[in-house]
């Protein structure tokens, strides 16, 4: 049987993450035994992967580029048949309608839609506020009314050319009228190496490993790390923060933040990794640094991919917002609240030690991660919901 992964992300570094996610479900979906086709675009091409073939679209930069990418794949449909496809979107346009019903009539028997951060919206208009200067801001204003509008409006057209909904964030049976199953992120365990930290008593090391800034609210660890040190006791030990990623647009409020606060010495910004000198930053980290800053995208569940990763490492981390996945207290993950406040790194850093003492914990927590993060297991529960 074939399957259309479709997605409309970029494979850049900024979003590794992601794209990393996206192989991770072709993967899975190749295990469940589909030929997958599966879609990304760079620089000025949309393409089109399958196995170790690759076709690519030219598409031009500059305004309505993602209509052009949707041409594209209009175009690709044209030729290639597909069992069943799955959409991996931002939001919901009349070129995504458009997509579908050119599916349904090529014969494509389901259509799933996976919706990465739901409710998804106000993400659009919240990023309104940050843009400069003002008149800037009331075109950018514009430009995403226009946007929740095509969404509302081409979503109630979904019914009837698509089959379910695959949603990530907080919890809905239904998605414009779609059947909607909620799954949370997963990862490919077998990919990460696990070296237990061995300690050190001096210090603690906290590691964050993400590609956007704003929203995973850094500088709730930097505010926490500046109150420590000035109640810090002669006992206690150090802490220094890592961060492997960060946007560039971000990274020099990020740094002037560090600056302000005096944490020069106690924050190391490495950039972006990925393999073995990745995995040596989990291995000599003591907390990975999940988001804390999930209301700032009006949110209160979240399925950090992150987090995720942290798991399949044997890395207990610190967290802000509701995950299904695990309760409340799993003795890996350190909650605080979803709200501006700083980071009690004293807690942390007793959590920390705590982890520490147990040196069964890492693996029980890559056992969990085994038993409730492996895609071929979530993604195998949604085709049978959607009846694929």
């Amino acid at each position: 049987m074939k399957l259309f992964y479709l997605t409309f992300q970029e494979d850049a570094e900024l979003y590794l993450g992601v794209t990393r996610k996206i192989k991770w479900q072709v993967h899975a979906f190749e295990e469940l035994g589909y030929e997958v086709t599966y879609t990304l675009w760079k620089n000025e091409c949309f393409t089109f992967y399958r196995g170790s073939e690759m076709l690519s679209m030219p598409v031009t930069t500059g305004y309505r580029r993602m209509h052009r990418f949707s041409l594209a794949v209009l175009d690709y449909l044209g030729s290639h048949r597909f069992d069943v496809a799955y959409l991996r979107l931002d939001r919901i346009s009349f070129d995504v309608i458009r997509i579908c019903r050119l599916l349904k009539a090529n014969g494509t028997r389901r259509i799933l839609i996976e919706i990465p951060n739901y409710p998804y919206l106000a993400d659009y208009l919240r990023g309104v506020k940050g843009v400069r200067p003002l008149h800037r801001q009331a075109i950018t204003l514009f430009k995403a009314l226009c946007t929740a509008a095509e969404d509302r409006l081409s979503g109630k057209k979904l019914y009837g050319c698509t089959d379910a909904a695959v949603l990530i964030g907080d919890r809905s049976d239904r998605f414009f009228g779609l059947p909607a199953i909620n799954i949370t992120n997963g990862v490919n365990v077998d990919e990460f190496s696990f070296v237990r930290h061995p300690g050190d008593h001096g210090e603690v090391v906290l590691v964050g490993v993400a590609g956007t800034l704003w929203w995973q609210a850094y500088d709730r660890i930097l505010e926490g790390m500046r109150i420590y040190r000035e109640q810090k006791q002669p006992k206690d030990p150090r802490v220094r923060f890592v961060l492997a990623g960060g946007d560039p647009k971000e990274m020099p409020e990020f740094l002037e933040d560090v600056k302000k606060r005096g944490l020069q010495d106690d924050v190391d910004c490495r950039g972006f990794l990925h393999g073995e000198e990745l995995m040596h930053i989990y291995a000599s980290a003591d907390l990975g640094v999940s988001s804390l800053g999930c209301y700032r995208r009006g949110l209160t569940h979240c399925s950090s991919l992150k987090a995720r990763e942290y798991c399949a490492a044997g890395l207990p981390f610190l967290y802000a917002y509701e995950d299904d996945a695990f309760s409340e207290n799993p003795p890996f993950a350190l909650k605080f609240p979803n709200d501006p406040s700083p980071v009690d790194i004293g807690r942390a850093v007793k959590f920390a030690l705590q982890c520490r003492s147990n040196p069964s914990l890492s693996e029980q927590e890559r056992d969990f991660a085994r038993q409730n993060y492996d895609w071929k297991t979530i993604l195998g529960r949604v085709l049978a919901f959607a009846g694929a």
